[in-house]
């Protein structure tokens, strides 16, 4: 718009003059955000209130003329994208009268969206958008219980409140943690669907066919609701959208983007870095991190600091590096635009190689002695049971493995994004079975089945005991076999399993023992993300689909195996299978007398004797030359003349003359001579995050207080735990902003001993 003004102005017009070229300046500017702001957003967008503002009063649109303003107003304070309103548990708050977008019809879609941050309950529920009709039963609101979940209230014009409308409740998810969280509500009205989302996933849906309308003349709140006392809500607000339509799940995907958002508004916008910074990684396997920042423009990255070798995209974030050795390495990152920029440093923790091919991401030894943790080692996302779910530890075809009872047996995996896949990414899975069982339906070896979307995937048994793989997108889209392929598996001998995904190509394979049985091609539209925990030997879908058998050896490949390596890896373990009659070992004297049997020997060139503390870490203690060649049983002996403190873990690598080996299950020998802790505290120095305190030593169950504390002595965090039965004790500390810069001490205490150890937080 261009605006005309008078070539002549009295001197007494000059103040007039002054005022209207700032209204037109301002006019101006304001046509000029709402046209920025609706080309850069989805479409359908029809209310914008970005929350910018620095001064109280007035709240613009950035695409409608709808007007906003208070009585009782929020505060001005710095948000994610820009500027935020921080409201103080106090109403009436913010009201929007310009109504049209918000009648709608009973079968009409819409989305609301906005950002939100609170900490702590209320009495009441509190309210971030809502309304509440004073000419009809009608009234809806989003906001937040008093237990802190997400709840959206959608109630028509019906005369009958009960009959018009539901209550969606996210229970499984707090909100009230002092972080950001993208909040969005969704009505189909096509499908009759409500959809509540947090932070991109679905937490509730609801179906519900509305006979009534919304429409009313009172006006829309924001930060409380119109109604009894108000429930005013005490936090921050931020980005408040609203769509005439129904954002797809992808849409609402991509709106959040990891927690970086997807910002559309016309202000310049400082970079925040949101991802969590992969702490963790594997010497010789690749290391992988992508930087998630908000801000406008879009914010380029850095190192500040880095070890040899490591580098990063600087449009995309993705930090990428190989370590070549075990050790901790320190990190910086910086995300900087024309608004400024913002910084994030942390430590890597790497372990030493296992030795394994490159690509590998995930590896469940399945070797523990009892759970109920199961650990993955190149992760901190280990599998875990509950009592009465465990399975039973039993040999493996590489050391122990674990005996599923197809009752109710199975593990969960929670912490679990390397399996939300990109439609176009490549993956393998692999894993070792053994079962004799038949069944009348399919049996799940790994698996998951969305709660958040319809992404659902597992690979196991068909009824007849063959292999089969199936994999649906999160719009259930994909091939949906019927029935496996292969030969029948459960003949009580190992199998190997293999189901690769080539993204690039679409194409599907599925293998058993180094042999392709099944390939399809299917390109995919869209990704297999979830919150949803990944299980390990069942479902968690309709019956469970508990699979009965021995599983081990269960991995996750970022990428597609080749058929040469599928069959040589098949090759490798199942030759090198070498099955021990016994494996004991005992404490005597002041040192640990281990002794084993083979039921015959073919091919077998030695055993090497290895030691832990933990069942990880282990490393050669000596070596015992085989017989070769037996059909008779063979007893071997081994002594070690220097036990460990406290409790031992042992296991043979047996490797026969090609060079091909495996492992023996583990044992645990306990040293009974007075024996001293093993505390560690790592990562240390923090910044934010889990600390992991590991205590090593103690005696089997015993009774431990454990405390942080500052130098003051101040008790910031005391739990009354109990060592578990090997005399192990694992504690998370959750290292928060609460913890200011400075040095704290983690202490155990015992009946027999004090153990403390400093943490340092920067």
């Amino acid at each position: 718009m261009t605006y005309f003004i008078a070539a002549s102005i009295r001197r007494k017009g000059v103040a007039q003059y002054t005022r209207f070229l700032l209204i037109a300046l301002l006019l101006q500017w304001l046509a000029g955000a709402a046209a920025q702001a609706q080309q850069n957003c989805p479409d359908g967008l029809v209310h914008y209130f970005g929350f910018d503002e620095t001064a109280s009063g007035t709240y613009q649109d950035y695409v409608s003329e709808a007007t906003a303003s208070c009585s009782t107003c929020p505060t001005p304070e710095a948000g994610l994208f820009n500027g935020a309103q921080a409201f103080k548990g106090r109403s009436p708050g913010i009201t929007i009268r310009g109504l049209e977008h918000f009648e709608w019809g009973p079968n009409s879609s819409f989305t609301i969206e906005l950002w939100m941050k609170a900490s702590g309950t209320s009495s009441d529920n509190q309210v971030f958008i809502g309304r509440d009709a004073k000419d009809t039963n009608m009234i809806w609101w989003l906001g937040m219980n008093t237990e802190g979940n997400p709840q959206f209230d959608l109630f028509d014009n019906n005369p009958n409140r009960t009959q018009g409308g539901f209550s969606l409740v996210g229970k499984d998810i707090k909100i009230n943690d002092n972080k950001w969280h993208h909040i969005v509500v969704v009505r189909d009205g096509r499908l009759r669907l409500n959809k509540l989302y947090v932070d991109g996933y679905t937490v509730g849906n609801f179906q519900y066919d509305y006979t009534y309308n919304f429409e009313s003349g009172s006006p829309v709140n924001i930060g409380f609701l119109d109604l009894n006392n108000g429930y005013a809500y005490n936090g921050l607000l931020d980005e408040i959208m609203v769509y005439n339509r129904d954002l797809t799940e992808n849409e609402v995907r991509a709106r959040y983007n990891n927690g970086a958002g997807n910002y559309c508004g016309p202000q310049q916008v400082k970079p925040v870095i949101m991802s969590e910074a992969v702490t963790y990684g594997v010497a010789e396997q690749q290391y992988k991190y992508e930087v998630k920042a908000v801000g406008n423009a879009r914010p380029s990255f850095a190192l500040a600091e880095a070890p040899a070798g490591m580098s990063i995209n600087a449009t995309t974030g993705e930090i990428s590096w190989v370590p070549s050795a075990a050790g901790s390495y320190k990190v910086g990152v910086t995300a900087s635009n024309a608004a400024g920029s913002d910084r994030q440093d942390f430590t890597v923790t790497v372990k030493r190689a296992s030795g394994e091919t490159s690509g590998m991401l995930h590896h469940w030894m399945l070797h523990e002695m009892r759970g109920p943790t199961y650990h993955d080692y190149y992760t901190p996302s280990h599998a875990a049971g509950a009592d009465s779910r465990m399975p039973k530890p039993v040999t493996g075809v590489i050391s122990g493995g674990q005996e599923f009872d197809g009752e109710d047996d199975g593990l969960d995996v929670t912490a679990c994004e390397n399996f939300n896949w990109a439609p176009d990414e490549s993956f393998s899975i692999e894993l070792w079975m053994r079962s004799a069982a038949s069944s009348s339906g399919n049996r799940v070896l790994i698996g998951r089945d969305a709660k958040d979307s319809e992404a659902h995937w597992w690979l196991g048994l068909d009824r007849e005991g063959r292999a089969i793989f199936t994999l649906l997108d999160l719009e259930w889209a994909g091939p949906k076999p019927e029935h496996g392929s292969g030969p029948g598996l459960n003949d009580d001998q190992w199998h190997h399993l293999v189901a690769v995904r080539d993204g690039k190509s679409g194409l599907t394979e599925l293998y058993v023992d180094g042999e392709r049985v099944s390939t399809q091609t299917f390109k995919y539209a869209n990704s297999f993300a979830s919150r949803s925990p990944v299980n390990i030997g069942y479902l968690n879908d309709g019956g469970g689909y508990h699979y009965k058998g021995i599983l081990d050896e269960v991995k996750l490949f970022g990428r597609a195996l080749s058929a040469a390596e599928v069959k040589q890896r098949y090759e490798d373990v199942y030759d090198a299978i070498t099955e021990l009659v016994r494996f004991e070992g005992e404490y005597v004297g002041g040192v640990v007398q281990l002794t084993w049997e083979t039921a015959a020997e073919a091919g077998l060139s030695h055993f090497e004797v290895e030691r832990a503390p933990d069942t990880e870490a282990f490393e050669k203690l000596g070596e015992v030359k085989a017989a070769g060649n037996s059909n008779t049983p063979l007893s071997y002996p081994f002594t070690d003349v220097d036990p460990l403190s406290g409790i031992g873990y042992y296991r043979l690598k047996i490797v026969k003359q090609d060079g091909k080996y495996t492992y023996s299950n583990i044992i645990q020998v306990e040293n009974k001579s007075l024996r001293s802790v093993s505390f560690k505290v790592y990562p240390n120095p923090v910044d934010v995050g889990d600390v992991t305190a590991s205590v090593f030593g103690l005696s089997a169950d015993e009774p431990v207080q454990f405390t942080v504390s500052d130098l003051r002595g101040k008790v910031l965090l005391q739990q009354q735990l109990q060592a578990n039965s090997f005399g192990q004790l694992e504690v998370l500390v959750p290292i928060t902003t609460d913890y200011r810069a400075g040095v704290y001490v983690l202490t155990v205490i015992t009946d027999k001993r004090i153990v403390s150890r400093r943490l340092v937080v920067r």
